[in-house]
């Protein structure tokens, strides 16, 4: 009896591995239709500039009620008054998202002025850029609570509310350095890579507990101009720019996608270099993809 049961359970396995291969097959050549957000109360991140702001702009755009987040008040003030020029509703606060006292506070005076979130924008972050040796404990500190600890304090207060209304959508924006490491990255790659494993669990654990209108997007695109690193140069390719960053990321939540990469084909290419090229020979590749982040402790560079 009991290897009936197992040979019935792989089978229910198998089939369920070859369902799920068709529909992820179907939707690639026929993309799920966008849903629509307007009227959608959404919160952003780290909007006072790059992705946020241009997350935050263009999500105005689709109706929705912003509400912007930023520990610097005049950029953040900026990123609402373009909102509202353009015609749209936007409410702005200064808020530390590493310090989950702070957060229950603001998010407070967000339910009484506005009302209570559905769409979350996990966006602000942080990169130092430096040699493992040289990174300050401070500095790496830091890295973790902006890039990691911040996903936590920030789901763990508006999860709730999207589970009792049972509807919601999170966006977290991550980086391909969650898939891999970087010379000079050590501490932003590990916050990363804390980050992608975050969303999966916490997708996961949504999906078990049958919260099946409350979706996930994470955003990992590759080198960004944001500003975040002050001197680095890039062979090949080019760098992205926030705004077409947001318009994927953007893209990928109105049709409830679970993984957006920018460019789409270099997740493959990441997990390939990692899965199935021996070491030496990624590293080789990626020592040659031209892409080198200076030391912000070099004053030299």
């Amino acid at each position: 009896m009991g290897v009936l049961v197992t040979v019935w359970d792989l089978v229910q396995l198998w089939c369920l591995l070859v369902y799920n291969y068709i529909l992820g097959i179907i939707s690639f050549f026929v993309p799920p239709k966008r849903k629509s957000i307007a009227g959608d109360i959404a919160l952003v991140t780290g909007a006072g500039h790059g992705i946020g702001k241009e997350l935050a702009l263009e999500l105005s755009k689709l109706g929705a009620i912003l509400v912007v987040w930023d520990v610097h008040k005049e950029n953040n003030a900026k990123t609402a008054q373009e909102i509202k020029a353009a015609g749209g509703k936007a409410y702005a606060y200064v808020c530390d998202i590493t310090n989950s006292t702070s957060i229950a506070e603001v998010a407070k005076k967000v339910r009484q002025d506005v009302g209570e979130v559905t769409l979350l924008v996990n966006n602000a972050g942080i990169l130092n850029g430096g040699p493992f040796m040289e990174l300050t404990e401070p500095d790496i500190r830091r890295t973790f609570e902006v890039n990691t600890l911040s996903h936590f304090w920030m789901m763990k207060e508006f999860l709730p509310a999207m589970i009792k209304q049972n509807r919601g959508h999170i966006l977290n924006v991550i980086s391909m350095a969650a898939y891999t490491g970087a010379v000079m990255m050590s501490d932003y790659c590990a916050s990363k890579h804390a980050a992608l494993g975050l969303f999966k669990t916490v997708r996961m654990e949504l999906n078990q507990a049958g919260h099946r209108n409350i979706h996930m997007t994470a955003l990992c695109p590759m080198f960004v101009d944001t500003g975040l690193v002050k001197k680095f140069t890039l062979k090949h390719g080019r760098v992205l720019t926030p705004n077409e960053v947001a318009l994927a990321g953007l893209d990928g939540m109105l049709r409830n996608y679970e993984l957006v990469s920018v460019p789409s084909w270099i997740v493959y290419v990441t997990k390939y270099l990692d899965g199935i090229l021996p070491r030496k020979a990624a590293e080789a590749l990626r020592s040659r993809s031209g892409i080198k982040v200076y030391s912000q402790y070099n004053k030299q560079d």
